[in-house]
């Protein structure tokens, strides 16, 4: 029998949870239904420059810039609160660092800079040459981005603050298909893992660290 304060927590969270479902199952359907060059062709169809503006904003909410200060501003606040985000921060990077180097490298997980069926496509529109082209799964980004955004629900006493958090986690993982940094399958992908990663630690530490 599950423990209480495990259902009790599902039940208070479920609007950030069920964004999370939602955004991993969309993107397993059309992951599952559609080769990734088609999809990432389809999502190449929304390119213009204001989309690019917001969406090279809205990625580097799951870089070091402001996860870092976000840390140090917990840690201040509540030690408990910022360990555990920054556990769940540090487990998941190196997770996701595991399967880029070491399990997922050959040239089928290449970056759609590093597909040709893309580059010689002369109707895909590119931001930049400058992309990465390789370690294409799962995508750090996401995995950073949800797991930030899902321990701060998990830990923010007003939950209606979780649908906010989960919502800028999905366009984060949606903005680095749209930036042609990762393939749908990726940022889904990375959403699990980032998601996983953060409630697995948070109820494992829920009653030892006193977690709200």
């Amino acid at each position: 029998m599950l423990p209480l304060y495990f259902l009790k927590t599902i039940k208070q969270n479920i609007a950030a949870f069920s964004v999370i479902i939602f955004f991993v199952l969309i993107g397993l359907a059309f992951s599952l239904g559609f080769d990734k060059n088609d999809l990432q062709l389809r999502v190449n169809i929304l390119f213009h420059p204001i989309g690019n503006l917001i969406f090279g904003l809205i990625t580097r909410l799951a870089e070091g810039w402001f996860t870092f200060p976000l840390l140090l501003f917990l840690f201040i606040k509540n030690w408990r609160n910022g360990f555990y985000v920054g556990l769940s921060y540090g487990v998941s990077s190196l997770v996701v660092q595991i399967l880029k180097q070491v399990v997922f490298t050959g040239y089928e997980f290449n970056r759609p800079l590093g597909t040709p069926v893309l580059l010689k496509n002369p109707d895909y529109q590119w931001l930049s040459e400058e992309l990465p082209k390789y370690n294409s799964f799962p995508s750090g980004h996401t995995t950073t981005a949800f797991c930030i955004f899902l321990s701060l629900a998990l830990i923010t006493p007003n939950k209606k603050w979780g649908v906010v958090y989960m919502f800028i986690a999905a366009l984060v993982g949606f903005s680095r298909t749209y930036l042609s940094c990762h393939f749908i399958k990726d940022i889904t992908a990375g959403a699990f893992l980032g998601a996983i990663s953060s409630a697995a630690l948070y109820f494992a530490l829920k009653k030892p660290l006193k977690l709200n």
